[in-house]
């Protein structure tokens, strides 16, 4: 199944049949699933399935690949992570159609956005439907200790990070330990009184994303046409280009969330102003190619 095109149904197909697939369904079918299974939930279905814990990320991935979104490459990736709390998270590819390569979101990427968006302390394993490209490798080693993060891919033995990518460039060789999760987030506060709740939820955003190079701390909230709000992050990484980039991280949750058909009616970026970077140019022009006509609000922040 790595590349294909996974639709959900045929995804839980794929799940080990009896009872392990039936708790599997029942918990997926509800709209508040989001890519999230707690860890009692999975330690439940796995029991139910008779799978060890690593197996039960391998199985899973079909389940993850069933919300990739390449419409580009058309190469379907899914990841799922697990995070310390023992509860899994799913993540796929997203592309964007009539904007530049750097736009996509790799699946692995987005896992660990959702274990991060859950306050996850920490990632001890990934499985993933193809070997991690180097750009992920890149990313996944802001998370720190690349030793003890297991990387899991069916039909290959298991693999730690630090042995998919020895004397990797890390946080460490710029002076900083490696924490996108379980990091203290910045204290921002707006420039100027608002009250808008749009600005608030990218502010609330702005304060969990992690940027500890440039400082640029920035968070995107966007309302859908039936209400829902979702919002996403900035994370850095050492190396500049695997950096994600909040907009990406709030497309994504929403796919995730079932609300992929939930147009976007208004999205507003809170950023810290004077910083190094500027993440206006990039959200304008990945939000003109999902959006078409939706103005992106900006409001500055300061560290408080």
């Amino acid at each position: 199944m790595v590349g294909e095109t996974v639709t959900l149904s045929n995804a839980l197909e794929h799940f080990p049949a009896g009872r392990g697939r039936k708790a599997l369904i029942d918990l997926v079918a509800p709209l508040d699933f989001a890519g999230r299974i707690s860890g009692e939930d999975a330690r439940r279905i796995a029991a139910a399935a008779g799978l060890d814990g690593d197996a039960l990320l391998v199985a899973l991935v079909p389940l993850a690949t069933a919300y990739a979104r390449p419409v580009i490459s058309e190469f379907c990736v899914g990841a799922v992570v697990r995070g310390l709390s023992g509860a899994l998270y799913c993540g796929a590819n997203l592309e964007f159609a009539g904007t530049s390569l750097w736009h996509s979101l790799h699946a692995e990427q987005a896992a660990v956005a959702q274990a991060w968006a859950a306050a996850e302390s920490g990632i001890d394993a990934l499985a993933v439907g193809t070997v991690p490209c180097g750009l992920c490798r890149q990313f996944l080693l802001e998370l720190g200790d690349p030793a003890n993060l297991a990387v899991l891919v069916a039909g290959t033995p298991r693999a730690t990070l630090a042995e998919m990518l020895p004397h990797g460039f890390g946080p460490a060789a710029l002076g900083r330990p490696g924490g996108l999760l379980g990091c203290a987030p910045p204290m921002l506060a707006l420039e100027g009184r608002d009250q808008d709740p749009l600005t608030l939820a990218a502010l609330d955003a702005a304060q969990r994303s992690y940027a500890p190079y440039t400082g640029a701390a920035a968070g995107i909230a966007l309302k859908l046409r039936s209400g829902a709000v979702v919002d996403g992050s900035y994370a850095e990484s050492v190396a500049h280009n695997p950096s994600l980039a909040p907009l990406a991280m709030a497309l994504s949750r929403r796919v995730f969330a079932g609300l992929e058909a939930d147009e976007i009616a208004a999205a507003t970026l809170v950023a810290v102003g004077h910083a190094q970077i500027d993440h206006t140019a990039q959200a304008r022009t990945l939000l003109a190619a999902v959006a078409p006509g939706v103005r992106l609000h900006l409001r500055a922040a300061q560290r408080a």
